[in-house]
């Protein structure tokens, strides 16, 4: 009897560590150190210096405004992009069409062609930086101080492997981290690796940047790669089992199940025993 019930506790032993340590690879912000309730604690982040610099290929929204002067400011706008078209709107779509904007794409040289102006460079610029490089230009036309408008339109990011709902999103803000791109794609899936997530990044050169990050630890939010840039890929891969899971025959899942029943009647039948 007494034997019985050293197996009965080792079984419900061994099905609590592995519990723990499956909910322990599911967790996100894990510390480094015990917390306690209340605890608050000060991450640094790379935040502010995470500033978007514009790319080639990019597609910029720029409007130019010279209060009481609506007539000399129409020589400096495009028309403007419908808030919705057939053309620029769809599930999928990597430009951001909320808002009717004049679109200006940035050639491969890195300029635009802006109206009146001429080629403007706008690729490693920043908004607030092209900003004032427009009204600086500007101010060689016009004697008014003219109020100028940038936003990229084509800020996506993608998102794939083992999450739950893959695909390119829009991205509406001016900035994002990797816990809001996950939320996009509807966070991963239980079979997500979390601590071993990698990110793609396309340099200026057309290089390819592979960087694997631990969302897992608390610590990602001082990483420099955990916010977001235009046109970066995330690539979830699924943990071990899953892939065995997967490369598996039916035949093999099959004895699994067996066995994995086998176990649990033997558990309930010695409980049972020890009860009488």
């Amino acid at each position: 009897m007494k034997n019985n019930l050293k197996i009965v506790v080792g079984l419900l032993l061994l099905m609590a560590l592995a519990s723990c340590g499956a909910s322990k690879k599911m967790t996100y912000f894990q510390p480094k150190v015990e917390r306690k309730a209340n605890d608050v604690v000060d991450i640094p982040s790379y935040r502010l210096q995470s500033v978007v610099r514009f790319k080639p290929d990019d597609v910029l929204g720029i409007s130019v405004n010279i209060p009481g002067e609506g007539g000399i400011a129409s020589d400096y706008n495009l028309p403007l992009i419908p808030s919705a078209t057939s053309e620029n709107t769809g599930e999928g779509s990597p430009v951001n069409t909320g808002m009717g904007r004049q679109a200006f794409w940035i050639k491969k040289d890195g300029n635009i062609d802006f109206p009146v102006i001429g080629l403007v460079k706008a690729a490693g610029f920043t908004q607030s930086e092209l900003e004032d490089e427009l009204k600086e230009r500007l101010r060689e036309k016009v004697t008014i101080p003219a109020l100028v408008t940038v936003r990229l339109l084509n800020f996506s990011i993608t998102l794939s492997g083992e999450v739950n709902r893959p695909g390119t999103y829009p991205v509406s803000e001016d900035n994002i981290n990797l816990y809001k791109a996950l939320a996009l794609a509807g966070d991963m899936t239980i079979y997500g690796k979390r601590d071993n997530v990698t990110l793609l990044r396309q340099m200026p050169d057309g290089v390819y940047k592979r960087i694997y990050l631990d969302m897992s630890k608390e610590d990602i939010i001082s990483n420099p790669y955990f916010f977001l840039q235009q046109r970066d890929e995330i690539y979830v891969a699924p943990i071990s089992s899953r892939t065995q899971a997967t490369d598996s025959s039916p035949r093999l899942n099959l004895v699994t199940a067996i066995g994995s029943f086998a176990m649990s009647l033997t558990t309930f039948i010695l409980m049972l025993t020890k009860f009488k």
